[in-house]
């Protein structure tokens, strides 16, 4: 057995064994094994960016510890045609729109997903290893994810009957900016976890509003699971794009009618 996979077997027990007196983000038994998975991408690479050359035209750099290209260029095909985030009103929205109070739940924003690249849903579900960063000195190559995209339909509620709908906003991996922040494993499974104020929710009804949902994301099928793991560098740069720091400060002001096609 290699050195690195003495280690990775290392942590996994140690963390497991520790499940019991663990607190924090990370003190349910699913916690728990998030960050067993997150301990095993910071040994492999973590989520530290280190930008490189690739020939899908781009730059590979770490996202939470998964091999992605950047910064390319984004797809020609029609299917992939669209307006870019920051061709639209969602462009840092919320940085031009923070909350003035805890209760404050204006302006909201509805999201409906509308296609997604096929690869975002892989067969079997957990990491895909050969999209893992490597460790300084190994002797495997750094392999990026393929392109890949989703799109999508906002709509912006401004107030109870003050809207705007967006519609053909695609999103891909070329379109992430080197300079963004990233959303964590740990704060985008955080965002799973968040309800709608009953003040605002209209319970198990999912539409475009101006009422939310309970849960901001629906109750996830295993390809929307799959979607919303695998995809987690796309929803990362989403949220950072358009200003949202939900994921991190439980804002509810967003939500999700779906995540993949079968669950609308």
């Amino acid at each position: 057995m290699s050195l690195l996979f003495k280690k990775i077997a290392w942590i996994i027990s140690i963390l497991l064994l520790s499940a019991c007196v663990t607190n924090g983000p990370y003190s349910t038994n699913s916690g728990i094994v998030q960050r067993t998975f997150d301990s095993i991408g910071e040994l492999v690479g973590g989520a530290t960016r280190g930008a490189g050359l690739n020939s899908l035209n781009g730059k590979m750099v770490s996202i939470n510890s998964q091999n992605v290209m950047i910064e390319g260029t984004h797809p020609t095909d029609a299917r992939w045609k669209g307006k870019l985030i920051a061709e639209t009103s969602l462009y840092h929205f919320f940085d031009a729109h923070p909350r003035r109070s805890p209760g404050d739940y204006w302006p909201r924003v509805a999201i409906r997903i509308d296609d997604y690249s096929e690869t975002l849903i892989p067969e079997n579900a957990g990491i895909q290893i050969q999209y893992s960063a490597q460790m300084v000195g190994s002797t495997q190559p750094n392999v990026a994810r393929p392109v890949e995209c989703i799109k999508f339909t906002a709509v912006i509620w401004k107030s109870p009957k003050q809207s705007e709908k967006i519609e053909n906003v695609v999103h891909c991996n070329a379109d992430i900016k080197m300079n963004e922040a990233v959303v964590n494993v740990g704060a985008l499974n955080n965002y799973r976890s968040i309800n709608s104020p009953v003040s605002m929710s209209s319970q198990q009804v999912r539409s475009f509003g101006p009422k939310s949902p309970a849960k901001l994301l629906p109750v996830l099928t295993t390809t929307d699971a799959r979607l919303y793991t695998t995809g987690q560098h796309l929803f990362s740069s989403l949220f950072i794009q358009m200003g949202y720091r939900g994921p991190l400060d439980g804002d509810p002001r967003v939500w999700f009618l779906n995540l993949s096609k079968n669950s609308i």
